[in-house]
């Protein structure tokens, strides 16, 4: 084995050792979904505005266009908060909420 190769060896090791000592103090933070991945956010449908609202009311007798939706996103830290409340990773989460959404209206 060349040096080169033993230094980056020795490097990679400390690094995984320090690795698992910040794993072991809580230091680390375990991402839901790797950052850029497609995960669901539910939010307010812009098409359902109130002029929508009330000709559907009037041409149906009931609003039929759904209020809120599920769209995909990448996922960035900003949507750590909302994880499992409005953002899912995957869409049939996402629309198990949005069904228990309807059925409550």
């Amino acid at each position: 084995m060349s040096p080169e190769k033993a230094m980056l060896d020795r490097a990679d090791v400390a690094e995984l050792e320090r690795y698992r000592k910040d794993e072991a103090a809580g230091l680390l933070l375990h991402l839901p979904a790797p950052i850029g991945s497609p995960v669901w956010r539910i939010r307010d449908n812009p098409a359902c505005h109130y002029g929508v609202r009330e000709t559907e009311k009037f041409l149906f007798g009931k609003v039929v266009t759904p209020r809120r939706i599920a769209e995909q996103v990448p996922f960035s830290l900003d949507l750590l908060e909302a994880w499992g409340r409005t953002v899912f990773l995957t869409r049939g989460e996402a629309e198990k909420l949005l069904g228990k959404e309807g059925k409550e209206q």
